[in-house]
Parts: C-alpha cells; structure tokens; sequence
C-alpha cells in the first residue's frame, strides 16, 4: 500500500483522538505529505502532531530518529524537540493501524519560501554544523532495532546501504540507469560502510562520516527570526556528512550555486571543520543525491508507461519547495555530466 492510499483513510475522528493523547485541540492541518501533519494546541503551546500508518512505518523505524532529535536537541542543535505524550509515550498507537508522534512547534518560513540570500544559506551552513557537532555524541540505546529490518546489524542504514537498494529502481528508466552505473563507484569509496551503523564493522569510520537528517533541503529548515531551525527528522543515515551539504544546495539555480554555497560552507565552518577534499567533493555528491532521489522515485512503479510518463510530467515542485519531478531530477544529472 502507498502512503497516498494509506493516509487516505485517517479520518478527523482519530486526528482528534491522536491529539487528545497529547492534551490537544484546536487542530488545524499543515502538510498533506507521506506524514500527514497538523497543528495543534496544548496549554502550554503549540506543537506539530505528525500521523503515519503502520504500513508504512513501524514504531521500530520511528524509534530511532526520535532518540537521535532527542539527544541533538539536548545538546544544543536548532531543531525541535520530540515531546512525550500525556502517558510518557514517544510514539501512539491509535485505531486501525494508524501512528501518530509529536514535536515542539516553530514559527517561521521555510527556506525555500524566502530569498535565497549569502545571509541566510550562511545561516542554514550554521545550523547544519551545529547539528552534526551535537550529533557526534550520539550512540543509539543498546537493544535498539534496525529501523530498515529487524534482521539487519546495527541501526541506522548507511547511505552506501540506501543507494545499492535504491539500484534496482535505477534500472526501470536507461538516462538513470546509466548515471547510476558512472556514480556507483563513488558511493562504494565515500558512502560509508556496506551495511548499517553501528555494528563491529561501521563503528571505526573517522572524519567526514557521522549520522546526517537524509533530507536537508531548504523544505525542511525554517527561519525563526533568529536562526535556522532544522525539522522532518524521518530517517537518518550514516555516511559522509557532506551529503547534507549536497542536498542544501541541490536545488539551486544554476546561476547562484556558486555565489551561495561558500557562504552555506562559512556558516558549517564557523562551527567545525570540513576539510577541503570533503568540498571538493560537493559537486560529485551532489550527483549522486539527485541520482538517489530520482531511483526512490521509481519505487513502486512497475510498467515502461509509468516510467515514462513519470519521466515526461512536468517539472514542479511541493509545497515545501523540495524538487519532486523525475524528469527534472535526471535533467539535472546530465546537465551536471555535460
């Protein structure tokens, strides 16, 4: 089942009842995504109820990000902080398969709904250096279960892990199909280990590699007034900690890549380091996140028809400004190659 059909049958009846497990009322819907998430509000303030089904997400998928947001935002990192419900559970279980988990609210715009300006991608650069040196600390609880499958080791899927899954998607459309065979070798030198972190063998990797958000675009930070605050923790992923860097400037124009990101590099810098392999590097992983996303983007597409149609539909964008057309996806590839 896809999350559209899933999501389908989350009735206002038990969006109210996953808000009373939090104190809630006055609930109002923000994003009609794969979560479905709303707005309510507590005595003490507002928070962002997020509602998934089991079919999609078990708790033991949920479980580990919301101990990784717990412990970054503990330890000073601009996101928002996972909030128990009124019996102390992290994660809800309501009727008919349906999940829900809940996070402070944050006021603001996203990045991606305002001017991409040298002050604001220094400001994004900051706040993802502040959540990469909160996350360094981070070790999951012990017993905690692979969030992808229970019989794999370790927790957390490596991005390496991610892309050779993501291959046979690749294979449905040829353009792809052919940057995914030019980028795998590079994904096999920096993508972290073959597995999933951590276990015997993934624990040893050193500078550069670390657990990253997995999807920091500008859709997923809001400017607060103040500073960038990140949000959409849904599944992190160990590996190079410049692919978040990539993805914070993937979508881009052309014409303002290279007036913005030493200024989205300044902002990390002024936290922690970032060598300068790691930034030459950025345009090849760059690559390679579109590649990723545009296989995913075939996942559950079975028919020739659908791939094309898919590879033909206009290009657009959703309502958190995240590129979301195939075809632009693989246009940007082979312009990048070219």
């Amino acid at each position: 089942m896809n999350w559209q059909a899933a999501l389908s049958h989350l009735t206002p009846d038990l969006v109210a009842a996953g808000a009373k497990r939090w104190g809630a009322g006055h609930v109002r819907p923000v994003n009609m995504g794969f979560n479905h998430v709303y707005r309510a509000t507590t005595p003490t303030g507002d928070i962002a109820l997020r509602f998934t089904h089991s079919s999609l997400r078990s708790p033991d998928a949920l479980r580990p990000p919301l101990d990784f947001l717990r412990h970054v935002h503990a330890a000073g990192a601009g996101v928002c902080p996972p909030l128990p419900s009124l019996a102390l559970n992290l994660i809800e279980a309501l009727p008919d398969g349906f999940l829900v988990t809940a996070i402070g609210w944050i006021d603001g715009p996203r990045l991606s709904e305002l001017p991409p300006t040298p002050a604001l991608y220094r400001a994004f650069g900051q706040a993802i250096g502040e959540l990469h040196a909160a996350g360094r600390s981070f070790r999951p609880i012990p017993g905690t279960p692979n969030m992808i499958a229970a019989a794999f080791p370790g927790v957390f899927p490596s991005w390496r892990f991610f892309w050779h899954r993501a291959a046979p998607h690749a294979a449905k459309h040829a353009e792809l199909a052919r940057h995914f065979v030019r980028l795998t070798p590079l994904v096999d030198e920096w993508g972290g280990p073959a597995g999933c972190w951590p276990d015997n063998e993934t624990q040893g990797w050193g500078e550069g590699f670390g657990l990253t958000h997995g999807d920091l675009r500008p859709g997923n930070a809001i400017w607060d007034g103040k500073r960038v605050i990140i949000i959409d923790f849904d599944e992190p992923v160990f590996g190079p900690l410049a692919t978040d860097l990539a993805r914070a400037v993937l979508e881009l124009p052309a014409d303002l890549l290279p007036t913005l990101r030493p200024h989205l590099l300044d902002g990390y810098r002024s936290v922690g380091p970032f060598s300068a392999d790691w930034e030459t590097r950025l345009p090849l992983l760059t690559q390679c996140r579109a590649a990723l996303m545009a296989a995913w983007t075939l996942d559950g597409v079975g028919s020739a028809a659908e791939v094309e149609a898919l590879a033909t539909a206009p290009k657009d964008s959703d309502d958190s400004g995240a590129v979301v057309s195939f075809g632009a996806l693989v246009e940007l590839l082979s312009e990048a190659e070219g």
